[in-house]
């Protein structure tokens, strides 16, 4: 059997969610198609499995749908998971009788926490050192002040565009100071599924991505990233920057370091979690719930404190239309804007991109929305001026790649909405394309300016106090 890159487990225990699904698939590391399934579905308390389970990735979009039927009568006769490139991943379950849909569960996978950024330094016996400089045999100085000696260290270069979804592998930004006053002392990067520890009554971990709030703790696009992974004899908590982070838990990744005995060119820096349970880790691993959302909480009242400030964008700012390299902006009044196109070129050019800025419910608010927000639409109307116009529904399948779902009378963007060419099938001349906004666009932090908090604090190293205070 070929060696599987992805176990993918579903399960309430798991991901914190009741789901009528559960199971695992392991997908091959060089066809990506599906190797086994036990996925099962549970009916009225008795596991149904799930039959002719079929694997499909969209090369465009990256989304993997799996399908598969049961026998189950009543319940359902269909199920379909998609597996969105989301960080962290998103996980819809939807089970259909007849055709119609019964229940559809939207969850998030999680993975674990392994790797440290180039320079990233990590307190031992000989002083904070830069992960690239370590040596095995070194001694770790924990969290708790222990001292213990480095057994393992791995690295790999890691090309982002190798990925079908790269936000998977791009590393994470926690600014100096975001959770406190030398914590982390300087700006830390971590791979997306790498732990904090925090005390939040008592020490837990979050894997960092699960914090992004595009502020203190923000996702960066790189082409390349060098990761870093330092194991000790068990898993603990090792002071990176000043910050308490975890140490590497082996989730059967390690073939993805060039130290491996076997290196996987398709792994990612980060294990599968669901793969393990809260007695592997040396803490609590938290991943989602009332503890992520306190700690996202504590991470936006600091922010002030830091010279942030929340400001309203002009409902057009930054908004424009992508069309065949070409940016085009719009005339605006109020909340609606009239883009003025070629409709001949369009139909030469292809697909155009409705591009925006994007905002974060969860990051300004008490909020657990964390989807990138861009425009909330409440109307597209096409006009060439020759015939009536021609108003697009906000629910029109033509509508997805770049689109959430529909809330109400309206729909948000995520940022970067494609609008295809088939929308001015017909259409001559000049086209005019009209937006009308349901709502302006959220609020957002914007960065303080130099000098608005104390950059002569960046080296402050004293052990950090880890409690988070309200």
């Amino acid at each position: 059997m070929p060696d599987p890159i992805a176990d993918i487990t579903l399960g309430a225990s798991i991901l914190g969610i009741p789901s009528p699904l559960s199971g695992s698939l392991d997908i091959d590391a060089v066809t990506g198609l599906l190797v086994s399934s036990s996925l099962q579905l549970d009916v009225a308390g008795v596991q149904v499995p799930l039959l002719d389970v079929a694997l499909s990735t969209n090369p465009t979009t990256g989304i993997t749908t799996v399908t598969g039927s049961t026998l189950a009568s009543g319940l359902g006769t269909g199920v379909t998971l998609t597996f969105t490139g989301t960080s962290p991943p998103t996980v819809t379950t939807s089970i259909s009788a007849l055709g119609a849909p019964v229940v559809t569960n939207t969850l998030s996978a999680t993975a674990a926490t392994v790797c440290y950024c180039t320079g990233t330094r990590i307190r031992t016996t000989r002083g904070d050192v830069a992960v690239e400089h370590l040596r095995v045999g070194d001694l770790a100085v924990t969290a708790s002040g222990e001292q213990r000696p480095i057994r393992w260290i791995g690295h790999r270069v890691t090309e982002t565009s190798r990925y079908t979804d790269p936000h998977l592998v791009m590393p994470v930004r926690v600014c100096a100071h975001a959770f406190g006053e030398g914590r982390p002392a300087r700006d830390l990067r971590l791979s997306p599924g790498h732990a904090l520890c925090l005390d939040l009554m008592g020490e837990v971990l979050i894997p960092v991505m699960a914090l992004i709030n595009g502020s203190t703790v923000l996702q960066e696009e790189v082409e390349s990233v060098t990761y870093w992974h330092v194991e000790l004899d068990s898993h603990d908590i090792l002071l990176a920057e000043n910050m308490p982070a975890e140490s590497y838990l082996d989730m059967a990744n390690r073939r993805f370091f060039a130290e491996g005995d076997v290196v996987d060119i398709l792994a990612t820096p980060d294990g599968e979690a669901t793969s393990r349970t809260h007695a592997d880790f040396c803490r609590p691993f938290y991943a989602a719930g009332s503890f992520v959302a306190v700690a996202r909480q504590q991470l936006q009242r600091r922010l002030p404190e830091l010279g942030w400030r929340l400001e309203q964008l002009e409902p057009w700012d930054g908004v424009a239309l992508l069309v065949d390299g070409r940016r085009v902006v719009p005339k605006t009044r109020g909340l609606s804007a009239c883009f003025e196109l070629p409709a001949q070129r369009l139909e030469e050019a292809g697909d155009v991109w409705l591009v925006s800025p994007t905002g974060v419910a969860s990051a300004i608010s008490d909020s657990r929305d964390d989807r990138a927000l861009g425009l909330c639409l409440a109307a597209v109307v096409i006009d060439d001026g020759l015939g009536a116009p021609r108003a697009v529904a906000l629910d029109d399948p033509k509508l997805g790649e770049g689109f959430h779902e529909m809330q109400g009378d309206h729909r948000w963007t995520a940022g970067r909405a494609r609008l295809p060419v088939e929308l001015i099938a017909g259409m001559s001349g000049t086209m005019f394309l009209r937006l009308d906004l349901h709502a302006p666009p959220l609020r957002r932090w914007a960065a303080p300016e130099a000098g608005e908090y104390d950059a002569a604090a960046e080296d402050r190293t004293a052990p950090p106090a880890l409690r988070l205070v309200s």
